[in-house]
């Protein structure tokens, strides 16, 4: 069995470094989010009040690097769907990107940034995070979760 020392030394022979950091990848309970990224979903929450806007997000590892905000077509302040053909459209622009989906963005007008029992239950993706945006016309949050098997899970937004 080989060393972690060995390990590390064949890597930094072939130029590679076995660091997390150096792969820019982080810890798995974070995600990183740009602040004009944040600001422009918070706008989009706020055009669309009283009704849920929702959206995609895409990018590499934990780092989110783009929005995609999507129509709702089912307009409620309680509750948002997105169109399928929609949806397809911006995975292909995603892949041109080199991106990959890695989240999806919807807000809670006047309620809280935590998943309801329907998002919950709606939560196809085990694997994207779930980026919640609670937005009255006088304050705003944004949590993020993953949610796997009904089990509701947190997520550090480290803003960049």
């Amino acid at each position: 069995m080989e060393s972690k020392k060995n390990r590390e030394r064949k890597w930094k022979r072939k130029g590679r470094n076995s660091s997390l950091k150096a792969a820019d990848a982080t810890h798995k309970n974070q995600v990183l989010l740009p602040e004009k990224m944040y600001e422009e979903m918070m706008r989009n929450g706020r055009r669309l009040l009283p009704n849920e806007a929702c959206g995609l997000i895409s990018g590499r590892f934990n780092k989110c690097m783009t929005f995609w905000p999507m129509v709702n077509i089912e307009p409620s302040p309680f509750s948002f769907a997105m169109d399928v053909n929609e949806q397809d459209q911006v995975e292909k622009k995603m892949k041109q990107k080199n991106q990959r989906f890695m989240g999806i963005f919807h807000t809670h007008p006047f309620g809280q940034a935590v998943p309801s029992k329907d998002d919950i239950r709606s939560s196809f993706y085990p694997d994207v995070y779930y980026f919640i945006a609670a937005i009255s016309k006088r304050s705003e949050e944004l949590r993020c979760y993953k949610i796997k098997n009904g089990a509701v899970l947190p997520v550090e937004i480290v803003y960049y």
